[in-house]
């Protein structure tokens, strides 16, 4: 049995800001699953773990900001 602890059980999320253009998202953060944003946010990836959620950030977001906990 997986520890409770393990962060693919919680999951996390990528939310970037609605109004996003181009071809990378804006101000994108990652949070975890269920945790309440603003409406000017998406959720654009997710749920997955921290750590993925994090790759695929660097890959398809601009300006971005790690989970703050």
């Amino acid at each position: 049995m997986a520890d409770k602890s393990d962060d693919r059980l919680r999951g996390y999320i990528v939310i970037a800001l609605t109004a996003s253009t181009g071809k990378k998202y804006e101000d994108c953060k990652v949070i975890q699953h269920g945790d309440l944003f603003q409406a000017i946010y998406s959720q654009v990836f997710g749920p997955a773990s921290q750590k993925d959620c994090e790759k695929w950030m660097a890959a398809n977001c601009g300006k971005s900001s790690k989970a703050t906990s």
